[in-house]
């Protein structure tokens, strides 16, 4: 059976372009059960690598790791951004178990696949990762959000011959529209994916883009972890504007 460690390094291979940017988060702890085989679909509203283009999957759950695995399997190379440590509680504000089980589960399947080392990336997160209901004292909060340094710059992506960026999800949420914002900006045109159907936008300038106080404010009331990411017991009610 495989490490920890051997499990991160498939999905993060020291000689992948991307992979300086995975979080290693959710794999310190090997899940809990298995379901050894995960069904991987045929993809509809992509067929084949587009070495311009990168996509971002922001779904639910362990459906943005297989529809990861689907876009590997075309060649393109995921990397995981979870960042929400695994409280191995049933009181947790955003459930990660399925998550690091289609991770493990899945690994197998990826080192199967051939993806170049300059493969144009898949960024995987989970739409779930601001749960805006949690409010209960005692509650693992495992909350989280995606920041500008979090993925690659502009600048990095266009030397990396990237064009297009397309966000699968059902809309873009705030956090990553000022990731988006900055890619537009430069040029980079940005499309989303939602029920295969696939569209270009321009995006509006959200609340406190480039401003200083603006990474204070999307992690007020987040509880940082000792051991990396987000994760800790909710010692009272918070609030965030983060949806």
């Amino acid at each position: 059976m495989k490490s920890n460690l051997e499990i991160f390094k498939i999905w993060a291979p020291d000689n992948a372009l991307w992979s300086q940017w995975a979080k290693p988060v959710l794999f310190m702890n090997k899940p809990e059960s298995s379901i050894h085989k995960l069904e991987i679909p045929e993809l509809n509203w992509i067929q084949n690598l587009e070495k311009q283009t990168m996509i971002i999957v922001d779904l639910p759950g362990q459906s943005g790791v297989i529809e990861s695995l689907a876009l590997a399997r075309l060649g393109y190379r995921p990397v995981p951004l979870y960042n929400g440590v695994d409280g191995r509680t049933s009181a947790i504000a955003v459930k990660v178990g399925e998550i690091v089980t289609a991770l493990f589960d899945g690994a197998e399947l990826l080192a199967g696949y051939s993806i170049k080392p300059d493969a144009p990336p898949v960024f995987m997160l989970d739409s779930k990762r601001m749960n805006r209901e949690v409010k209960k004292r005692g509650i693992y909060d495992n909350r989280w959000c995606v920041f500008p340094q979090d993925m690659p710059s502009a600048t990095f992506l266009i030397n990396a011959g990237i064009r297009r960026v397309i966000v699968h999800s059902d809309k873009i949420r705030n956090d990553l529209s000022h990731i988006l914002l900055r890619y537009q900006k430069e040029g980079i045109e940005i499309n989303i994916c939602n029920n295969e159907t696939l569209k270009k936008v321009n995006l509006k300038k959200p609340s406190k883009f480039k401003s200083l106080s603006y990474r204070f404010g999307a992690i007020f009331g987040l509880i940082r972890n000792s051991a990396g990411g987000f994760g800790g017991i909710m010692p009272e009610t918070t609030r965030s504007s983060f949806g």
